[in-house]
C-alpha cells in the first residue's frame, strides 16, 4: 500500500511539473501563449503570438520532468534547424531561456498532417500520386542530407500539408550523418534495441540509423501507408506481404523494395531522386 501511494504521488508531482502553460501566459517578454498543441516524450508545443512581429509562431519547450535530457535534445534540434533551412521545413526563429526552462521558437506552419488526411479525411492515393509525394519530400531531405544530417523520423505524422504542399517537420530525432549518440541519449530515445524477434524494435532501429538510407526507408513506409489508405482486403483473405496485396507495376515494386531494403541502392538522395523521376515519367507515359 505504501509503495503504491509513493508511486502515485510521484506521478502527481510529474503531472504537475509538466502541466501545460495556459493561454494568455507570457514566455519572457516577447511571446504570449495562445494554445497548447501537444506533448511528446521530452517536449511540449504551443502556438504563440510574437509581440515583436505580431506573427503566430510555434514554441517548443523542454518537458520539465525530463530534466537535462529534454534540454539537450532541444538544443540539438535548434542547431540542426539552423544548419539546414528549406522552404518545406519550419525555420528556426529564436532560442529562449527562462530559468531552468528553455524553448525553441520556430515558424508556425498552418495545415494538417498526412496521418489526419489518411485516417480522418479518408484521402486515398494512386501509385503515381504517392510517388509524386515522395518526390516533393525529397526536396527538404536533399537539403538536410547536404548539410550533413538525417531526419530519422520520416513518418506520416511528421508530414504537414499546407496549401497542397507537403512540409517535413519535427527534427527532434535528427542527427549528423554517421553520428553515434551518447549512450544516455540512446537509452532515453529507446534506441538500444529490444528483445530478439521484436519486430517493432527492429523497425525503429532501421529508421534510426544515422545515414540517409534511414530516410529512404521512411519514404518507402510512407508510400505504403499512402497506398493502403485505399486498400480493402477481401473477406476472409489471409494476410500477405505488401507486394502481394497491393496492385503495383513491377517497376514501382522494384523501386519501393530498394527504398525499404537496400542501404546502398544509391550513392546519394539526388541519385535516388533521379531514378524516381524516370519512374514517374514512365508511369505518366503509360497513362
Amino acid at each position: 500500500m505504501r509503495k503504491g501511494f509513493k508511486a502515485r504521488w510521484a506521478e502527481i508531482v510529474t503531472e504537475w511539473r509538466d502541466y501545460p502553460l495556459q493561454p494568455g501566459k507570457g514566455w519572457g517578454s516577447r511571446y504570449v501563449i495562445e494554445r497548447f498543441l501537444g506533448m511528446g516524450s521530452y517536449g511540449q508545443a504551443y502556438a504563440c503570438r510574437d509581440r515583436a512581429s505580431g506573427e503566430l509562431v510555434l514554441l517548443k519547450r523542454n518537458k520539465p520532468s525530463k530534466g537535462n535530457t529534454g534540454i539537450r535534445l532541444l538544443r540539438r534540434e535548434y542547431r540542426i534547424m539552423q544548419s539546414a533551412c528549406h522552404p518545406q521545413m519550419p525555420k528556426a526563429l529564436d532560442y529562449s531561456v527562462m530559468g531552468k526552462q528553455e524553448a525553441l521558437v520556430m515558424e508556425y506552419i498552418e495545415g494538417y498532417n498526412l496521418e489526419y488526411a489518411i485516417y480522418e479525411q479518408n484521402q486515398t492515393f494512386g501509385a503515381e500520386e504517392a510517388l509524386r509525394l515522395l518526390k516533393q519530400l525529397m526536396q527538404p531531405l536533399k537539403q538536410l542530407h547536404a548539410a550533413g544530417y538525417v531526419h530519422r523520423d520520416v513518418r506520416i505524422p511528421n508530414v504537414l500539408i499546407r496549401e497542397g504542399r507537403p512540409h517535413l517537420i519535427d527534427l527532434g530525432l535528427a542527427c549528423a550523418i554517421g553520428e553515434e549518440l551518447p549512450a544516455d541519449l540512446r537509452m532515453a530515445l529507446g534506441e538500444d534495441g529490444g528483445p530478439p524477434g521484436d519486430s517493432a524494435a527492429a523497425l525503429k532501429q532501421r529508421m534510426r540509423n544515422p545515414y540517409p538510407s534511414s530516410d529512404w526507408f521512411g519514404l518507402g513506409h510512407l508510400f505504403l501507408f499512402a497506398m493502403y489508405a485505399g486498400y480493402e482486403a477481401e473477406e476472409d483473405q489471409a494476410e500477405q506481404s505488401w507486394e502481394e496485396e497491393l496492385c503495383l507495376q513491377p517497376e514501382v515494386r522494384v523501386f519501393i523494395r530498394k527504398l525499404l531494403n537496400d542501404d546502398t541502392a544509391w550513392p546519394s538522395t539526388e541519385a535516388c531522386e533521379l531514378e524516381l523521376d524516370k519512374l514517374i515519367a514512365s508511369l505518366a507515359a503509360e497513362a
